[in-house]
């Protein structure tokens, strides 16, 4: 049985003699750590910049990262602050990484951590694969030891799943890690969590969205006390929804937000039509610069790498965009009266009363099924195991007209991409299909499982934990005529090859079907293109969903 406070305590007996170190970052800029800088940015109107980089290895990253902060240096701007993006592998405890693919992004060896704020003077952001995996109590502990205080990513405990770990096990480190941060609060410990990565972005308005946001934040700093800088941007498309968003976020917490970043739109970006991305990156930067310049939050701006939809970026290429977001500040601050700011605020103040409304709505359901509501750990699992899906319907709480239409970019596109995919399948009357994507970007694989059963096909659907081998075990138990598989992130090629000795085991010789970022991570400082040899190996590759359907018949 969980029990939080043990967990808490836990995590605070840890933390207790940590002295996180004072980066390369803030000893320039003469701060005690980076909520005392985002402080002083938000009075004095400045903003701030993130990049997001992880190469293949912790060296070349931190060749990379000195090369962009030296380039922009040289043109007089400032980067400060990167996201280093580990490989997936990272948020598994170190025994069990045997046989995990290496995906791209680094591994961190343990007399790497104190090179994280040290290795230029920007400060270190560390989100995907920390707080919210089976690792993240020890990675966190580990990152507070090196200086960095920013530390995500909540809500990716509520969505990623990791190959034999159950949601109780996940949720014990997860409290774990929340009372490390609890201690260190007061020496600027700041819990990063990307809404967009959670289940918020698949509730049917943003009302609902910044409900969710209100109950995570009631759990982080009510329960656990632990500071909490909600993050999004990546998957909102609309410019209207990400001000009103930054906006939202900030009133549920009385308009006292230290933000950790906006990300730009990533969802809009085109494979190989850099015009188009400039225009999207353009567009989502002027609206974030805009906004912060309304309203100081904290947030960085993101940005957005034009090779985003391809794989990871350059150096170059990330001071490239860099370079460009500067010339459009330089335009937002000349542009903040053409924004109806009055309406935006508005429009705001009425998302976040919804919010704040659907927040105790769902309190009080947990607590009418049992759930100990001064417990983090009943709690977080409660909010796991439930569902976006059944909560909203069971909270049952219409939203004003305005902010009823603040459709999120995830349930806006489900129900065009099902018809796209519906109208692109033959019949398949008869066949029998297992489905599986082995990451989070779910849209395509949630798009496929309406729309096959649509054209008579039998769907088999997999869990993202679910590893090669098991996907042969399933094609081979059920049967099926078909494996369609959604991969990501540098390691197409090593699935691919597993996938192939797996079913070759199980004597099951069906169709197999690629869809994804099909690269792979060589120790090269980028990936590279798999596609040729994952067909060598008799499995079909799409790039785009109208391709399925000819592969399956």
């Amino acid at each position: 049985m969980l029990v939080g406070k043990e967990l808490l305590d836990e995590g605070r007996i840890a933390a207790a003699g940590i002295v996180p170190c004072q980066s390369w970052f803030c000893r320039v800029n003469d701060v005690a750590n980076e909520v005392a800088y985002k402080q002083r940015a938000k009075a004095r109107g400045r903003i701030s910049y993130h990049a997001h980089i992880g190469l293949a290895d912790w060296p070349s990253t931190e060749h990379a990262l000195r090369e962009v902060h030296a380039s922009l240096a040289d043109r007089g701007f400032t980067l400060e602050r990167y996201g280093l993006c580990l490989s997936r592998a990272m948020g598994m405890p170190a025994y069990a990484r045997e046989g995990f693919p290496k995906e791209t992004g680094p591994m961190i060896a343990d007399d790497e951590w104190v090179r994280l704020g040290e290795a230029a003077p920007v400060q270190p952001h560390m989100g995907d694969n920390m707080i919210g995996a089976p690792n993240g109590f020890a990675n966190a502990l580990a990152a507070l030891s090196a200086g960095a205080t920013t530390i995500g990513n909540l809500s990716q405990y509520f969505t990623y799943e990791w190959p034999g770990v159950n949601d109780v096990e996940l949720t014990e480190a997860t409290v774990r890690a929340l009372g490390a941060m609890s201690v260190l609060r007061y020496r600027g410990a700041l819990m990063h969590s990307n809404l967009d990565d959670g289940v918020a972005m698949q509730l049917p308005h943003y009302g609902a969205y910044v409900g969710w946001g209100a109950l995570e934040l009631h759990v982080a700093e009510t329960l656990c006390g632990v500071r909490l800088a909600h993050a999004f941007g990546g998957l909102v498309d609309q410019p209207l929804h990400r001000a009103v968003l930054g906006l939202s976020l900030d009133n549920i917490r009385g308009g006292d937000s230290v933000g950790s970043m906006v990300y730009g739109n990533t969802v809009d970006m085109v494979r190989g039509n850099p015009e188009h991305n400039r225009a999207v990156l353009a567009t989502s930067v002027l609206v974030d610069v805009a906004t912060q310049l309304h309203r100081p939050t904290g947030h960085a701006i993101a940005i957005t790498p034009l090779t985003e939809a391809e794989r990871i970026p350059s150096a170059a290429e990330i001071v490239e965009v860099h370079l460009l977001a500067r010339e459009i500040e330089h335009e937002a601050r000349r542009s903040g009266d053409l924004f109806d700011w009055g309406r935006l605020d508005a429009l705001a103040a009425d998302c976040a009363g919804y919010a704040i409304s659907y927040r105790d709505r769902a309190l009080r359901l947990f607590a009418d099924d049992g759930v100990d509501l001064n417990d983090p750990a009943a709690l977080l699992l409660a909010m796991r195991r439930v569902g976006p899906a059944k909560l909203f319907d069971r909270v049952n709480l219409a939203a004003p007209t305005q902010v009823g239409r603040l459709e999120p970019w995830k349930a806006g596109l489900m129900s065009g991409f099902v018809e796209r995919v519906a109208r692109s399948l033959p019949r398949l009357d008869g066949q029998r299909v297992v489905l599986a994507v082995l990451e989070v970007h779910d849209v395509v694989r949630d798009a496929l499982a309406r729309a096959l059963p649509r054209s008579g096909c039998e769907v088999i659907i997999l869990p993202a934990d679910s590893t090669p081998e098991s996907i042969a075990r399933a094609a081979s138990d059920e049967d099926a005529d078909a494996v369609i598989m959604g991969v990501y992130n540098g390691a197409a090629l090593t699935v691919a090859r597993r996938l192939r000795d797996a079913l070759s085991r199980e004597q099951w010789d069906g169709t197999v079907v690629f869809g994804g970022l099909l690269n792979e991570d060589e120790g090269g400082d980028l990936p590279v293109d798999a596609t040729d040899r994952i067909e060598a190996l008799g499995i079909h590759t799409v790039m785009e969903i109208e391709e399925l359907g000819a592969l399956l018949v």
